[in-house]
């Protein structure tokens, strides 16, 4: 097994919700989560009270399975976040149609448990086949279809619809899951952070030079923006086109940039935040946010999970059929104990 108030952010703020950026967001979320100040009057939800101690459903509530003659009950000490790189350009304005949002290309669900003090991402494919709510033109769902999990975010107006259908088709995959919360951000981050940091160092482990011959497999370069971009969303025309490959450069990117983040200070987040603040939607207020970095420091960081599942090109696109087993016992892994 493997989702404004521009005062100055401390240096101790910002390394706190480094901390959950860089493992969750990945590739395309960068250090925008980091920097972001979050505006509360734009409807933003408080989940503040589902901190540790603080059970947030009932026993009543909780859900019961069996797997393999064997029964588990779903945990309540858990908080659960989706965070979201868009395949969009721009700020996020998003669309006056119910339709066209962007594909959410990246794809990770942060769970944190607050009994045991870890915390654990699970990073989606893009490919996987699913079942995604279809919106119509007053934006309420007409529809599921079994289609890319990216698909979900198109359906909408690119910003809070989209967001939310996403939310629904995340939570319906993982066994109706309760998500507490989302971040997404768009393309343009990736470039405009790296920039910001001075560039990323890390070894090439794709054959780019179909795509840009700057990126020699095997050497170690310092990204520019556009590079970073490149590395981490193209797949066409790489030696390994499926998102497979592209997920492990996306967390290798990760990696790297939290590397450089925390060689930082707080005027390079006010800087940044300014740079990157318009190409974000979230769901989650700032002070949330700022709690929520300061536990993920403090708690153990567990291995980043994914799903098996196997790829195939159907017509002109690829598909990643999950492995049942595989989904169910990553479920039961983040969200249940054996009874």
């Amino acid at each position: 097994m493997r989702h404004s108030d521009r005062r100055r952010i401390s240096r101790r703020d910002f390394f706190k919700a480094a901390g959950l950026t860089v493992a969750t967001l990945a590739a395309l979320g960068g250090g925008a989560y980091a920097l972001q100040r979050w505006d509360d009057s734009q409807n933003a939800v408080s989940v503040a009270d589902t901190g540790p101690g603080n059970d947030h459903r009932e026993a009543a509530q909780l859900k019961e399975l069996t797997y393999k003659g064997k029964t588990y009950r779903q945990r309540p000490e858990l908080e659960t976040y989706l965070f979201m790189g868009i395949d969009t350009m721009g700020a996020a304005v998003g669309v006056n149609s119910y339709a066209g949002g962007g594909q959410a290309d990246v794809q990770i669900v942060a769970v944190l448990d607050n009994e045991a003090r870890t915390w654990q991402a699970l990073q989606l494919n893009r490919d996987s086949i699913v079942r995604v709510p279809v919106l119509g033109v007053g934006g309420d769902i007409v529809a599921y279809e079994d289609e890319q999990l990216a698909l979900a975010h198109y359906y909408g107006n690119g910003r809070e619809q989209s967001c939310e259908n996403t939310v629904l088709a995340v939570s319906m995959l993982l066994g109706d899951q309760p998500i507490d919360g989302y971040m997404a951000v768009n393309m343009d981050a990736v470039g405009i952070l790296t920039d910001l940091v001075g560039g990323v160092t890390l070894t090439v482990t794709s054959d780019f030079s179909a795509t840009d011959p700057s990126l020699m497999q095997g050497e170690t370069i310092t990204l520019t923006g556009e590079q970073a971009l490149t590395y981490v969303r193209s797949r066409a025309n790489i030696d390994d086109e499926t998102n497979l490959a592209r997920m492990n450069r996306q967390r290798q990117y990760m990696t790297a940039l939290e590397e450089k983040l925390m060689q930082k200070d707080a005027n390079f987040v006010v800087e940044a935040y300014d740079a990157l603040a318009d190409y974000m939607v979230t769901d989650i207020a700032s002070g949330t946010a700022a709690e929520i970095g300061e536990r993920m420091q403090d708690y153990t960081q567990l291995e980043v999970l994914t799903i098996d599942g196997e790829n195939v090109v159907e017509g002109e696109h690829w598909a990643y059929h999950l492995d049942e087993d595989s989904l169910q016992e990553t479920i039961l892994q983040l969200f249940y104990n054996e009874i």
